[in-house]
């Protein structure tokens, strides 16, 4: 297997309430549930989420992984069971941690670019079994709110394993 390299990243994302009612696909969101997100925030950014480098000096290059963990999702899927629109809420608030997250590592994200998600190597499929987690072959990992991407940024859709698929995509057959 080729070798890899993981390092731990410190992600600090912040709440952008814009940018979370753009993910939820929301024209507003009442402040009770606002004032009932941000102690999951705060506890999901510090105890939940991970970023990582991951780099392969044999030639794959260099990807930032972000993910919140197996209790963040079993979280939402309790909310969800509860109420499904809270659970989407919610859905969609994990979606800004970890997107919002990876913005701030690829800035490019910030001005609308998409996070392509590279076709990994044997280096990047090493370090996910090093992390306790498993790449399906439809090309998403074993974590419902994580991002896999260039780091640095260097394109979009040429370099996408989702290119074909992607609802964006302007390469896809009509």
């Amino acid at each position: 297997m080729a070798k890899y390299v993981i390092s731990d990243l410190k992600p600090t994302p912040e709440f952008d309430f814009m940018y979370y009612m753009e993910i939820a696909g929301e024209t507003r969101v009442d402040q009770d549930l606002m004032d009932e997100f941000e102690p999951f925030w705060d506890k999901w950014v510090k105890n939940n989420l991970k970023a990582y480098e991951i780099s392969n000096p044999e030639g794959e290059g260099k990807f930032v992984f972000i993910y919140l963990d197996q209790e963040v999702e079993d979280t939402i899927e309790g909310i969800w069971q509860d109420s499904p629109t809270h659970g989407l809420l919610f859905h969609a608030l994990a979606i800004t941690i970890v997107m919002s997250s990876a913005q701030g590592f690829v800035p490019e994200l910030q001005n609308g670019k998409c996070a392509p998600l590279p076709r990994p190597g044997e280096g990047v499929l090493g370090a996910f079994e090093e992390l306790g987690l498993t790449w399906n072959q439809e090309g998403t990992v074993n974590r419902k709110y994580a991002v896999l991407t260039p780091y640095p940024y260097n394109g979009g859709c040429e370099i996408c394993y989702m290119s074909d698929s992607c609802p964006k995509s302007t390469t896809k057959n009509s």
